[in-house]
């Protein structure tokens, strides 16, 4: 019974760290990396991993209805993205990977009434994300499994009356939304220089992790939906751009971005963000009994300070500095009732978990860019100075939830991560085709542990050791993930 109890908690503390010492990204579980560290669109990545700013949307987009406005052209579009993320070619985590794909089609079809005075376009988008993560280990006997697979589909419009009003609203439905999603946007502007608006936007991710340790097998559930209501405004002032939205239920969620043009084709850009989001609830199971409860909560901090250089009409360079930081903080159970019946339950007791995980990255980006009448060419390189960590204090109640035993801490072994990122990008345009496409790759160089700290006495568990900090092995036997992406638009 002790060595059954044992082994449920080394899973359940394996699962605490699958669950909190990741970012959760938009949509697939292996996006982990690439989501958090580099920015979205082919034009992003292409100049390494960090949009221009202004930001502006390259696609349409159903998560920013006013992105939906095609311009008084009818526009058919679609964009693929393929993520390798891990390859692991040796070592005790030999033959794992780690990948994920998504594709996007959408196409809109302008209109105009009232002599012009309302215009607009109406849009329509279907899509899928997919995401495959094995990793296996004889050695340690632990073996880490999702995939997930979800389909999505999006109608939306976006108007404009008199150049005043701007308003989006869209629709979106898929497998991972537990109701279909309402975004929209809506901005006035009061004077020639400022605009007022209102955003409703989402943040979704799910996915299903199975966990296999010593034979024993654990299922966590993981699902993620949360609604922002935003207000703010954008000013446009002789070479100054502000642009500043604020969460109107959690005052603390914000965003904002800057521009300022100088002499000489020089400027300077910044942008910053926060999120405080009440993460997720979920249970697990564990060998297909209830196995417990998790609970977490996110904090997420990230300023950019830049500066670039219109060398010419076509050329340019850029600069940049990232600086992020994310905090999860979280705690639950484990049901001693997943491995031992209800009589000896009682006098095990369940096991009670804190965790916490924290993740601090610099960023130093470079990139040029050539834009011309029909192609378009840039390139860029980021240096990524991570500093990941993870605890997780335990213990057990002894009778009826009365006492303490068997309590520890478990900690993430890895302390500091430097990785390389190298990128470029190509477009051409054709008559009424635009064609991009874009690639990236990260190159570890270091994975720092820290220094062995003396052992505990651990009355309680009998646990072995600590599976999880061996998975940072793979750092150290594969070349870095890849990110591709392809975007084909048509405009006629």
């Amino acid at each position: 019974m002790t060595l059954q109890f044992c082994r449920l908690h080394r899973l359940v503390y394996l699962l605490c760290f699958i669950f909190l010492a990741s970012p959760p990204p938009v949509s697939a579980f292996s996006d982990l990396l690439a989501g958090t560290l580099i920015d979205g669109g082919t034009s992003a990545l292409g100049r390494g991993g960090m949009e221009r700013l202004p930001s502006r949307q390259e696609t349409l987009d159903f998560n920013s209805p006013l992105y939906l406005d095609s311009n008084g052209k009818y526009r058919v579009e679609a964009a693929y993205e393929y993520q390798p993320t891990a390859y692991i070619y040796s070592g005790r985590w030999e033959g794992s990977k780690a990948t994920s794909d998504r594709l996007d089609l959408a196409g809109a079809a302008p209109f105009s009434i009232w002599g012009g005075n309302l215009e607009g376009s109406i849009a329509a988008g279907y899509g899928y994300r997919a995401s495959t993560v094995r990793a296996d280990s004889e050695i340690e006997e632990l073996h880490f499994h999702t995939s997930d697979h979800f389909d999505w589909g999006a109608a939306g419009t976006a108007l404009k009356i008199r150049d005043r009003v701007s308003f989006g609203i869209s629709l979106l439905d898929s497998d991972y939304r537990r109701k279909v999603e309402v975004p929209c946007e809506l901005e006035v502007g009061v004077a020639p220089w400022l605009k007022i608006g209102y955003r409703r936007s989402y943040l979704d991710f799910a996915s299903n992790v199975d966990v296999s340790i010593s034979g024993h097998y654990g299922n966590l559930p993981l699902h993620l939906q949360q609604e922002l209501n935003q207000i703010g405004g954008t000013v446009d002032l002789k070479g100054v751009h502000l642009k500043y939205y604020q969460d109107v239920q959690k005052p603390r969620n914000r965003d904002g971005e800057a521009r300022v043009d100088l002499p000489g084709g020089y400027y300077l850009v910044g942008s910053y963000s926060d999120l405080d989001a009440d993460l997720m609830d979920v249970e697990f199971t564990a060998d297909g009994n209830p196995g417990g409860r998790l609970k977490a909560g996110l904090q997420k901090r990230q300023y950019r300070v830049g500066a670039g250089w219109q060398v010419s009409e076509r050329w340019s360079a850029e600069i940049n500095y990232r600086r992020m930081e994310l905090d999860l903080d979280g705690g639950g159970y484990a049901n001693s009732r997943a491995v031992v019946d209800f009589w000896p339950s009682l006098l095990i007791g369940n096991y009670n978990y804190i965790a916490s995980a924290r993740i601090d990255s610099s960023q130093y980006h470079a990139s040029a860019e050539y834009r011309g009448e029909r192609f378009q060419f840039s390139t860029g390189l980021q240096y990524l100075d991570i500093r990941p960590a993870a605890k997780i204090d335990y213990w057990r109640s002894q009778f009826l939830g009365l006492g303490t035993a068997g309590a520890g801490t478990t900690e993430l072994a890895v302390d500091r991560i430097q990785m390389l990122f190298l990128a470029f990008g190509v477009g051409y345009q054709f008559n009424k085709l635009q064609l991009r496409y874009a690639f990236g790759q990260f190159i570890p160089f270091n994975a720092h542990d820290k220094e062995p700290e003396p052992s505990t006495p651990d009355t309680g568990s009998g646990d072995g050791g600590n599976p999880f900090s061996s998975a940072w092995d793979k750092v150290r036997h594969y070349p870095g993930g890849g990110v591709h992406r392809i975007q084909l638009s048509v405009s006629f």
